[in-house]
């Protein structure tokens, strides 16, 4: 085991499994709790330090630390992304594909600015002081407000760089303009990487935003039907760069972040009327990174070959 990362309103009961470990306090909507889990078929070696804890195989890095917010968000994630880049650098998996990030309220107001613009900056001077290029850089992400009181991240490395893809429909985050903070989000829409051989694709956390703007203000309805067209069209993009299509979406993963609970029903129906039944949903109670936007969805495309649970 590569990694593996527990979400639910409370604390999975039993021992902690034997690989880096984290536990994102947010509730599951369609279970009570569930286990996101990362294998290996090459041989894994583990470790930790002081800064984070990880593992490794011949060819990828799973990581994930935990910060307290005694210093602010800012301080927070330029912290937790410097460290992030020093133990990936040293140790020779410096292409940091994909990152989710979790921290408590992350719409309300830190000092005149949004707490989603606080840890907005704190990344971008983080990448920019560690040497990695805005935007040539960027890593698929998401942000995403839990019910925790700590910053929680963990992230995939790698020593081959991944392939970045944008969506047509959508200005790329790292080109928004000032209305959103003093620091662009540092995220790609998508990102393409090998494994075994096989193309495995992270798509970002995605919602109904076209442009830079959120459409369908207060209609989760509308809302969905538009974050299904930008999944669509990010996937297009990747295939039009060598993805693979998944057979009958049978090893398609999508995680559902939902402002509101009551919406469940109505959204989980439009994704199995996009992508059918054979894929796989965890749905999740969270807070969006914009106030104005009441879900958001992120997917993995997997290779049969690949391994994701």
């Amino acid at each position: 085991m590569l990694g593996a990362v527990a979400f639910g309103a409370q604390r999975p009961r039993g021992a902690a499994p034997d690989c880096p470990y984290a536990w994102v306090e947010m509730p599951v909507l369609n279970d009570e709790s569930m286990f996101e889990v990362w294998t290996s078929a090459q041989p894994v070696v583990r470790e930790e330090t002081a800064e984070l804890v990880a593992a490794r195989n011949e060819d990828n890095l799973f990581g994930c630390l935990q910060m307290k917010l005694d210093c602010g968000l800012e301080s927070a994630s330029y912290l937790a992304y410097s460290r992030i880049f020093d133990y990936i650098d040293r140790r020779g998996y410096g292409h940091l594909l994909r990152v989710w990030n979790y921290f408590p309220r992350i719409n309300a107001d830190a000092d005149g600015l949004e707490r989603y613009v606080r840890f907005n900056v704190g990344r971008y001077d983080a990448f920019a002081a560690k040497g990695r290029v805005i935007g040539t850089a960027a890593p698929a992400a998401c942000a995403l407000g839990s019910s925790g009181t700590d910053l929680i991240v963990y992230f995939l490395a790698a020593k081959q760089a991944g392939q970045r893809v944008e969506n047509p429909r959508q200005t790329s985050a790292f080109h928004y303009p000032a209305q959103y903070g003093p620091r662009s989000p540092t995220f790609a829409r998508a990102m393409l990487m090998q494994t075994a051989g096989k193309p495995l694709l992270f798509v970002s956390g995605t919602a109904s935003i076209v442009g830079h703007e959120t459409l369908h203000l207060g209609n989760a309805p509308a809302q969905v039907r538009e974050t299904v067209a930008n999944l669509l069209a990010v996937i297009a993009q990747a295939q039009l760069a060598g993805l693979e299509s998944p057979r009958a979406n049978a090893n398609l993963r999508l995680k559902v972040y939902l402002r509101r609970p009551d919406d469940l029903a109505m959204v989980r129906n439009c994704l199995k009327q996009t992508f059918g039944p054979a894929s796989n949903a965890l749905y999740l109670q969270a807070d969006i990174c914009r106030a104005n936007l009441l879900l958001e969805v992120e997917a993995v495309y997997l290779h049969a070959s690949a391994s994701m649970h």
